[in-house]
């Protein structure tokens, strides 16, 4: 699903479909959070907003900015970028959903909105799920040492 997101914002950027491209990143947003979700055994409603999900995605990876336990993700500066790229996620699902993307018909014209506002979505949405996925991926990453470190304790 995240391919097929990915594909289709790069369509949307390249032919210029500023609206489409931000609708996608949305949905990357989204898919990205419930992917992780499910890996970490999480059960989905399918009610979830971008706000909860990205939450739930974070603390869940233990790398929200109020959890953040030891090393680098416990330092000021990575906490602040931690938290800003929550908000920055948020940002993205309140762009879509305030007209700007696609996913909700519109009654007027889209105004002013250009590629420049494609990409600031784009690579607002990429660099959140970039960060949670490699978080996922990284065998040395918060929620895995914990996990380890229960393991070792019920042994």
């Amino acid at each position: 699903m995240i391919h097929e997101h990915l594909d289709r914002i790069t369509r949307a950027v390249q032919s210029e479909d500023p609206a489409q491209a931000i609708g996608s990143a949305k949905e990357l947003i989204e898919s990205t959070a419930k992917v992780v979700l499910r890996e970490r055994g999480h059960t989905l409603t399918g009610k979830e907003e971008v706000p909860e999900l990205v939450k739930a995605t974070q603390e869940s990876l233990l790398i929200h900015p109020t959890q953040a336990a030891g090393g680098p993700d416990k330092a000021p500066p990575v906490r602040r970028i931690l938290g800003a790229a929550s908000t920055v996620a948020t940002g993205v699902a309140e762009l879509r959903n305030a007209g700007f993307g696609t996913g909700h018909g519109q009654e007027s014209v889209r105004d002013g909105l250009r590629r420049r506002h494609a990409r600031l979505a784009v690579n607002a949405a990429k660099l959140w799920c970039e960060f949670v996925l490699d978080t996922l991926a990284d065998p040395g990453a918060p929620w895995r040492v914990l996990e380890e470190r229960g393991t070792e304790d019920q042994c």
